[in-house]
Order: structure tokens, then C-alpha cells, then sequence
């Protein structure tokens, strides 16, 4: 603005000297101090020697979070039920039962004994109790999508529900035998020689409808259990119904107590009665089930959910990417061989800077 006035006065013709020399000598003082302020700082810059410490601080607090998308373990543990999801079709493999076995959700009864069926047909879809002495569950088929639902007790009880059907349950009996169907007599007993089966069914009474869930309840004398080995199941869960002082049904874990191993960072977690564990996206090699006052699992394999659960809260069990690697020796060894390099290169640099 000085500049901009001296220049004006200097061109009028009737500007007077001595106000020339005031304007020139506040110009001059103006230079000056724009000359002794001191340059303005330059940004600090990052030594280049401290990118790479700062970019392996900065992956080490990114691997701590994220979570390594499957991990193996290995998994014992004792529950009242167990609820097992199946991606694939299979079959549960034969078991003898124990005197009586009980059916409930049938769409269809077949048999080549006449006089069972003549009583089925006339019964309809009702609870179909069967007692003999030579009793055997030959299989229990499911379609893919289907849930199992295995319940330990005085009874066994298998649950089989799925989208689409049939749900299938083969049975072989021989002996003397009777039935009862519904709440109605028990049939007079009937002398089987040779070994009869019988086939129970649930499929869709309408197309496109969801077949009722087919529900067997196995006999079971006070020191036998069920075995039931090979499974695989993609998700378990233990989970059961129970009732409240509400009269309303509530989910409760049925779990009782598990021991569940990491090998990738050798973690050991114990819970007790009434925690909740959750594991899906299951890849098994070992599936061992044992069904009798309660359901013993041994499990091994890897999992992509592993958690507890709390109310709506859930704690996952999988390590972070940073425990395993700080587990994995051959990676620590990848990453020593990392800094040592860094190392090298900065000293190298530091030498040539000097230079």
C-alpha cells in the first residue's frame, strides 16, 4: 500500500518533497523488517530410516484385530443336547434299541407286516409306539439343509427337520411285538419269526410346503448309550427349550463342560455349565458322539466361527492374526530376516550419506 502511495505522489506534480522522503523513508523501514523476520520453518520431514519401523508398527496393530479366517482345533465336551446343521444329504448309521422306539411327524407308514399297516391306515398320522425284543434303528436319512437335533435323557431322542423332503427312518424288529399308535391300546402282541421292517417317512403334504419335522425317541437301559461316529456337520450348537415361571419357552445352553484346544497358538479354553459356544463353517476329520445320560462330542477339525455368547454379546475364540504369527516360527523367522535386511539397508545408506 506504501508502494502503491509513493508511487501516486511522486507522479503529481504538486506533491511536495519532504512528503516524497516520508513516504520513501516508511517504505524503507517496511523492507527492513520484512528482512530481519525470520525465515518461515520448513515441515519437519520423517527420517526415511523410520518408514519401514513405522509401517511394521502399523501392520503389527492391524494383524492384532483382524481375526485369521479359519482355525483348526480340537474339541471334547459333555452337553444335554446338541444341534448339529448338515450342508449334505446323509444318514445316521444302525443302532439296536432298547426294547421300544417311538416315532411322531410321520406323513406315511410302510411296512410288509399287513396287520401293522392295517393299523396305521387306520390311525392316520398319530405317534406310533413300537416294543420288541429285537429292535434296530437301521438308518435315519436327511437332505441337505437339514437340522438334527440330538436330546440325551431315559430316552433318546433325535429331531430331524429340513426344507425339503423326505425325511426317512428304517426300522427291523423281531419277536413278539406290539404297537400302540396315539393315545389308544397297545395292539395284542404278535409273534415275529423272521425279522419285519418298517419304514417311517415326513414329506410335504402340498407342493412347495415344508415337511413337519420327524421326531424318534430310542429306548435306553440305564448303563447303555448311543454311538454315532463320521458325521459332518457344518455348524453345532448347544442349545435348549426350556420353560420359564412365565410358561413361555426360553433358549439355555445345554452345555455342561468343554475343553477346547488351539494348535495354532496353543491356547487351552475351559467352560462350564450354562456357557454358550457356537461353531460353524466347520471342515471335520474327527466327529465321535456318545448319547447317554448325556451327548459326549470329540470334534477336531477347522472352524470359521468359533465364539461364547452372552445374552446378545459374542466373545470370538479365534486368535488374531498377530497371535498366530507370533506362534508361527517360520513366519517370526521371515519377519528376523525382514528387520535384519532393514537393518542392513539403512546402514548402508547412512555410510554413503556421510560420504
Amino acid at each position: 500500500m506504501v508502494a502503491r502511495q509513493l508511487a501516486e505522489r511522486a507522479a503529481d506534480s504538486g506533491a511536495s518533497l519532504s512528503e516524497l522522503q516520508a513516504l520513501h523513508e516508511r517504505l524503507r523501514l517496511i523492507d527492513a523488517g520484512l528482512a530481519a523476520r525470520p525465515p518461515a520453518s520448513k515441515p519437519r520431514r520423517i527420517p526415511p530410516a523410520l518408514l519401514p519401523a513405522l509401517l511394521i508398527a502399523a501392520l503389527l496393530s492391524l494383524a492384532d484385530t483382524v481375526p485369521i479366517r479359519s482355525v483348526p482345533f480340537s474339541l471334547e465336551l459333555r452337553a444335554q443336547s446338541a444341534t448339529l446343521r448338515f450342508d449334505n444329504a446323509g444318514e445316521l448309521e444302525a443302532q439296536p434299541v432298547d426294547a421300544e422306539l417311538r416315532i411322531e411327524g410321520q406323513t406315511l407308514i410302510e411296512s410288509p407286516a399287513p396287520a401293522l399297516t392295517d393299523s396305521v391306515a387306520a390311525a392316520g398320522p398319530d405317534p406310533l409306539v413300537l416294543r420288541a425284543p429285537q429292535l434296530t434303528l437301521r438308518r435315519l436319512a436327511y437332505p441337505a439343509g437339514a437340522t438334527l437335533v440330538i436330546a440325551a435323557g431315559r430316552q433318546v431322542q433325535l429331531g430331524v427337520d429340513a426344507p425339503i423332503g423326505p425325511l426317512v427312518a428304517e426300522i427291523e424288529f423281531a419277536g413278539t411285538a406290539t404297537w400302540r399308535l396315539g393315545s389308544g391300546e397297545a395292539s395284542p402282541s404278535r409273534d415275529f419269526s423272521h425279522a419285519e421292517s418298517l419304514q417311517a417317512s415326513a414329506g410335504a403334504t402340498a407342493p412347495g410346503q415344508r415337511p413337519p419335522p420327524l421326531d424318534l425317541w430310542l429306548g435306553r437301559g440305564v448303563s447303555r448309550s448311543y454311538q454315532w461316529n463320521g458325521l459332518r456337520p457344518t455348524a453345532v450348537q448347544f442349545v435348549a427349550r426350556r420353560i420359564s415361571n412365565a410358561a413361555t419357552p426360553m433358549l439355555a445352553s445345554s452345555l455342561e463342560w468343554a475343553q477346547l484346544v488351539l494348535p495354532a497358538t496353543g491356547a487351552q479354553v475351559t467352560l462350564g455349565a450354562g456357557d454358550r459356544l457356537d461353531l460353524a463353517g466347520l471342515t471335520l476329520e474327527r466327529f465321535e458322539m456318545t448319547v447317554g445320560d448325556s451327548v459326549g462330542l470329540k470334534l477336531a477339525g477347522t472352524a470359521r466361527v468359533l465364539a461364547t455368547r452372552t445374552g446378545d454379546f459374542e466373545r470370538s475364540l479365534k486368535p488374531s492374526l498377530l497371535e498366530f504369527l507370533a506362534r508361527n516360527h517360520a513366519v517370526g523367522l521371515f519377519w528376523s530376516a525382514g528387520l535384519l535386511l532393514w537393518g542392513a539397508i539403512a546402514w548402508i545408506r547412512k555410510q554413503f550419506a556421510a560420504d
